[in-house]
């Protein structure tokens, strides 16, 4: 049996470094523009701009190893089942083989404090749903090695695309107006 503590800053590293991937294009396009005989220069961005990413990565996951020296295990998976204990809900399981799809949704970050919780919801056949709320990166990689036949399906994705393409697109007119005024 495999026991999993919950990943409370699964959200906000997911976010930061979805962050860092979005405004990544346009920053690239914005030096070259700046500098187009010497792409070897706008090249420079790749080492600081992954260092950047692994920095909020690593330093994510050693709050979360404090953090996981006083949490207990929350989810068990065994050879058929999978089993969530809450601490102000009852005990919840769904059979691995009862499962049709997965649905991951990684949650939201608000200045305003209507935070969301990253969250994996399981659905089987009558529609009876497991949900996961903080869950750990190596239980994600569990579920999918385990769930080969369960459809996957990830929620709120269209923003960072949404977002991702306003962000290149900001960063070239900026870029052309900083070249028209100078």
């Amino acid at each position: 049996m495999k026991k999993y503590k919950p990943n409370f800053l699964f959200t906000p590293m997911f976010q930061t470094c979805t962050m860092f991937l979005t405004f990544f294009p346009g920053l690239l396009i914005m030096l070259i523009i700046y500098n187009p005989h010497d792409i070897g220069t706008a090249l420079y961005i790749f080492p600081a701009y992954a260092g950047l990413f692994l920095f909020a990565i690593v330093l994510c996951n050693i709050i979360h190893f404090i953090i996981c020296l006083f949490k207990k295990h929350v989810v068990f998976i065994d050879e058929t089942t999978i089993t969530i204990k809450g601490t102000n809900t009852q005990t919840q399981s769904m059979s691995l083989k009862e499962v049709k799809s997965v649905v991951f949704d990684q949650g939201e970050m608000s200045k305003t404090g209507n935070n969301k919780a990253c969250s994996i919801t399981l659905y089987n056949e009558s529609y009876q749903t497991l949900v996961i709320k903080n869950p750990s990166f190596f239980m994600i990689c569990e579920l999918q090695r385990r769930l080969k036949s369960a459809k996957f399906k990830f929620n709120n994705y269209k923003w960072y695309i949404i977002w991702g393409c306003a962000s290149t697109l900001g960063f070239i007119l900026l870029a052309l107006f900083g070249l028209a005024s100078a």
